[in-house]
Order: structure tokens, then C-alpha cells, then sequence
């Protein structure tokens, strides 16, 4: 019973990560600029992740983190805007660093992977990167 729970689990995370990061992209979008870095403003606006968020155990990409939900309950979800335009395949590589491995096959915009602890989904509408975490 176990894993029919998380076989369905795991599109519904999936489709919530794509979703909120769609979201941020297109908001993201809307603030671009033509200058080349981010101002002191942008860099301090930044949002700040959840007290409860497993910091030692989920690897964040480098970047400006948009959206920053959640709680150890519920679960997180963070949207970050990367620094190069190479995020999605950084934070796939820094969780497979990190232990994690793939509990499905991998496409351009959507990734998710699980240790002993947890479950992240990793998705991309364009650039910025989703991640939808949850407690095993």
C-alpha cells in the first residue's frame, strides 16, 4: 500500500513544482532588465528559505531565491533564479551529489529524487528552478 501511495504522490509533486515555478518564471520575467547583474536592491529582495527547511540535507543551486515556502508537515517548495543559465542541470548534479538518486527518468524540465529522508522534485519552465521537497 506503501508504494502505490507514493507512485501517486510523486506526479502530484511533480505537477505542483512545475506549477509554482511557472509562476516565479513568469514573474521573474517581468522584472528583467538590461543590466548586466543584479542591483543591491534585487540581491537584498531576495526571499530567505523556512527556518525548517533541511538546509544540511537538500542541496540549493546558487541564485536568487524567488518563492520559499513550507514546513517539516507539509513539505517546501523553493523557486530559485540561478546565476547561469545552467541551474536545472546544477541542481540535478548537486543532488545526485549529495546521495540522492532518480525515482524516474529524467526530462529537459523535470527531475525528482529521493534519499532515506526525502523526496525532491526538480523542475524548469525556462530558466529559474523549482524544488518541491518532501519527508519520506
Amino acid at each position: 500500500m506503501h508504494n502505490a501511495h507514493k507512485k501517486l504522490f510523486i506526479p502530484a509533486v511533480i505537477a505542483a513544482a512545475l506549477t509554482i515555478g511557472s509562476l516565479a518564471g513568469c514573474a521573474s520575467g517581468s522584472a528583467s532588465d538590461s543590466s548586466a547583474s543584479p542591483s543591491a536592491s534585487e540581491t537584498t529582495a531576495s526571499a530567505q528559505l523556512p527556518a525548517s527547511f533541511p538546509k544540511s540535507d537538500v542541496p540549493i543551486i546558487d541564485g536568487t531565491i524567488l518563492v520559499a515556502r513550507g514546513d517539516a508537515d507539509n513539505g517546501w517548495s523553493v523557486t530559485v533564479q540561478p546565476e547561469g543559465k545552467t541551474g536545472f542541470a546544477d541542481a540535478k548534479a548537486a543532488l545526485e551529489k549529495a546521495g540522492y538518486t532518480p525515482t524516474t527518468e529524467a526530462t529537459d524540465t523535470k527531475a525528482v529524487y529521493a534519499n532515506d529522508k526525502y523526496t525532491v522534485a526538480v523542475g524548469t519552465p525556462g530558466v529559474s528552478v523549482t524544488y518541491t521537497v518532501t519527508a519520506n
